[in-house]
């Protein structure tokens, strides 16, 4: 190890960990004394890896990647393993302040969307947890100022949360208005990286859910208030009947009554305002089975999980079976997009 990369790994923690430089007077029990693997015979080949990255990484990844340097060290691992564990750690927590145009730049790959024929990420934005707040604007009382939201410390972190995903080729941002603000939040991000030259309107895929209504007039209203919030994006590419999850949610949806929900969303597809037609939902798999097989949708949103299908799992599917297994491979002969929920947190 050079003199600078230690010395400069040591005043990195010092500062980061506990609060004073190196230099500085020190209490009488150094905690840096206590990091194990600094004082062991590695220590000095991963104080050169650390210090390689230390400007590029922020202190709360800072503190987690000792942390888990000194578990894995005491756990006894080789020095290879230790060396290669380092590496990719500090790579990973400063993947952002790499440089762009290095060849080998990671992009998520993209898979076709069903007959959409959208090429949509394998991982993708989903906005249910991004924005100022969760109270939906059918609050009178307690709902959100749209402009005084756009221009809050939330409203920068999210479109930087954007910027980064579009780097990254994770251009699939999906919202709704029932997810309190994010609808409004996520597409005046867009709209803006859009105004600075960031990003193209076709480089991005913006998803978002109506829900379905008993009456007509009320479905009208909810898109009238979503789309005054989105149409500053000239279009939504995929919209979805928000949680189509009981009978007579299903049996709105699919009516053919002139006056319908589906007649009227077939007639903001001609408008041009949306692309395609698809549909979320956390019913039973009998009912998700038979909106798939209706041939109405080019899309879904669904849970299907290695273990379990959520709220489908362990219900009947009307075919003998049970769970989404039968809609998904249902959806797939039709030739829909088909869109897991939620991967990570099912």
């Amino acid at each position: 190890m050079s003199d600078g990369g230690g010395s400069s790994l040591t005043k990195a923690l010092s500062t980061r960990l506990f609060g004073y430089p190196a230099e500085e007077e020190k209490k009488e029990e150094d905690p840096c004394d206590s990091i194990s693997f600094l004082n062991s015979d590695i220590g000095p080949k991963i104080a050169d890896i650390i210090d390689k990255h230390v400007g590029k990484i922020h202190d709360d990844s800072f503190l987690k990647i000792i942390r888990q340097l000194e578990f894995w060290n005491s756990k006894q691992i080789s020095e290879n393993e230790m060396l290669a564990l380092a590496e990719r750690l500090c790579k990973s927590a400063s993947w952002k302040e790499q440089d762009e145009t290095a060849e080998g730049k990671f992009t998520v790959p993209k898979t076709r969307f069903g007959k959409t024929e959208l090429q949509m990420p394998i991982i993708t934005c989903g906005g249910m947890r991004l924005q100022e707040t969760w109270i939906p604007d059918t609050v009178p009382l307690l709902k959100s100022n749209k402009e005084k939201v756009v221009k809050s410390k939330s409203q920068t972190n999210l479109k930087g949360v954007v910027l980064a995903c579009i780097k990254l080729g994770l251009n699939h941002f999906e919202t709704a208005r029932m997810y309190g603000s994010s609808e409004i939040q996520m597409a005046t991000a867009l709209k803006e990286l859009m105004d600075e030259g960031v990003v193209k309107r076709e480089d991005f895929i913006f998803q978002t859910k109506v829900f379905p209504t008993e009456k007509i007039a009320d479905f009208e209203k909810q898109w009238e208030a979503s789309w005054s919030n989105v149409k500053q994006l000239g279009h939504v590419d995929l919209l979805s009947f928000h949680c189509i999850s009981h009978s007579d949610q299903m049996e709105n949806t699919l009516s053919d009554a002139e006056d319908g929900m589906f007649a009227f969303v077939k007639k903001l597809q001609k408008e041009g305002k949306i692309h395609h037609i698809g549909f979320s939902t956390h019913g039973d798999a009998s009912i998700i089975y038979k909106l798939v097989d209706s041939g109405r949708f080019d899309y879904i949103n669904v849970h299907k999980h290695f273990f379990g299908d959520y709220h489908a799992a362990g219900t009947p599917d009307g075919l003998g079976g049970q769970g989404n297994a039968a809609a998904v491979k249902r959806a797939l002969e039709l030739d829909m997009g088909v869109f897991g929920i939620s991967p990570f947190d099912k």
